[in-house]
């Protein structure tokens, strides 16, 4: 654990990112933070970017909902160099409407801290023209520190970012017991939590239903992302004949989604893309065996046949045979998930996360005019997912 200086109390920083009712990763790592030892030793303000306004907003309203952001943002900073702004973003349109947090709160004297999520980063920055590129670069550098999930990702970026601070710190999240042995039961349940969309490998995930014992039952839990997918995918379902054992549930918060890691024989994530996805350090937490693909930061995560399964993003002969083998050998899976429980106690947990952001707070740290420790939300927080 490392030792922050006793001036490091009195720092305030104020996360800004997508809160509840949103869902998702970066929503999920932005609370956990909230609720872990951070609070301890600094002034944590939350500040809502997700989108307020009704659907099918009008261009205007849209216009008119980003600049209230943005001029919330610019008092919330006002005379703040004693404030550092952590600022949660991912590719896109997002990056350059969070870059607009960056530069305010540069002009205002704080400095900041830029927290890279997704899988799609690199090949965002690819497809950008000249004077995009240009532009996703100098918001980079306007950062003190640009926070990416992984040293491969850091490695991956540093020559797209030129000029950037990159610091790798990994994703965590809560432990609050130790791994339980799943034994065999009369239906064993393959959980997938994400969003649902074919870049996290749903068609993929639906087509190797075919192969998986007729005991086993499918659970996608997490938001459709792709417009008509699910329906598509029910289509698919209906011609492979797998009525009845494949099932979206749809989104799932708190004592919900616990509840169905609790119960999963397997945490299956086949996708094509992903940073460190956040579910697999909870499935690791929970104790449920893992089988998930070789993309972004998972390689580093899972160790294949030692704390999980690997296969190639794409191959649903492969992910099938991952799967049926977990579902039929209670050792294997037993085994894995102890090791991963491990593996995520020394590694991921909510706790070293904390101390290696209240290291970079504490560099980053200005005299501060702040007093009291307590975690306030600018919007009202609901509870976490």
């Amino acid at each position: 654990m490392v030792a922050l200086p006793e001036r490091a109390a009195r720092v305030s920083v104020v996360m800004a990112g997508p809160l509840p009712p949103a869902i998702g990763g970066m929503t999920t790592v932005i609370c956990d933070l909230a609720e872990s030892k951070l609070r301890e030793s600094f002034a944590l303000e939350l500040f809502d970017t997700a989108k307020q306004t009704r659907a099918g907003r009008s261009l205007c309203e849209a216009i008119g909902a980003r600049l209230a952001l943005w001029r919330r943002w610019w008092a919330l900073m006002r005379n703040r160099g004693d404030r550092i702004a952590h600022i949660h973003t991912c590719s896109g349109l997002t990056y350059f409407l969070d870059g607009v947090l960056v530069l305010l709160a540069r002009a205002r004297g704080a400095p900041v801290v830029l927290h890279i999520h997704g899988g799609h980063f690199d090949v965002f920055l690819d497809r950008l023209n000249p004077v995009l590129r240009s532009l996703a670069r100098a918001i980079a550098r306007a950062a003190a520190r640009v926070i990416v999930l992984s040293e491969g990702w850091r490695e991956r970026l540093k020559p797209r970012l030129p000029g950037a601070c990159l610091v790798a710190i990994e994703n965590g999240v809560p432990l609050h017991a130790p791994a339980q042995p799943r034994t065999a039961s009369g239906l064993e349940t393959v959980l997938f939590l994400g969003a649902v969309c074919r870049a996290k490998g749903v068609e993929d995930l639906v087509r190797a239903g075919r192969s998986l014992p007729r005991s086993a039952r499918v659970e996608l839990v997490g938001p459709e992302t792709e417009a008509g997918l699910i329906d598509a995918m029910r289509s698919l379902i209906d011609e492979l004949g797998l009525q009845g054992q494949i099932e979206f549930v749809g989104p799932a918060y708190g004592a919900d989604k616990a509840q169905r890691l609790a119960g999963a024989a397997v945490l299956v994530l086949p996708s094509h893309v992903e940073g460190l996805p956040v579910s697999i350090l909870e499935a690791m937490a929970a104790g449920v065996p893992v089988v998930a693909t070789r993309v972004g930061a998972i390689p580093s995560v899972i160790e294949d046949e030692v704390s999980g399964l690997l296969v190639a993003p794409g191959d649903i002969d492969a992910l099938a045979r991952a799967l049926e083998r977990l579902l039929r050998d209670a050792e294997l899976r037993e085994r894995l998930a102890r090791r991963a429980f491990d593996e995520c106690r020394q590694r991921f947990s909510i706790d070293r996360v904390a101390d290696r952001l209240g290291a970079l707070y504490a560099e980053l740290r200005a005299p501060s005019r702040a007093g009291g420790v307590a975690v306030q939300a600018i919007t009202p927080m609901q509870r976490r997912p």
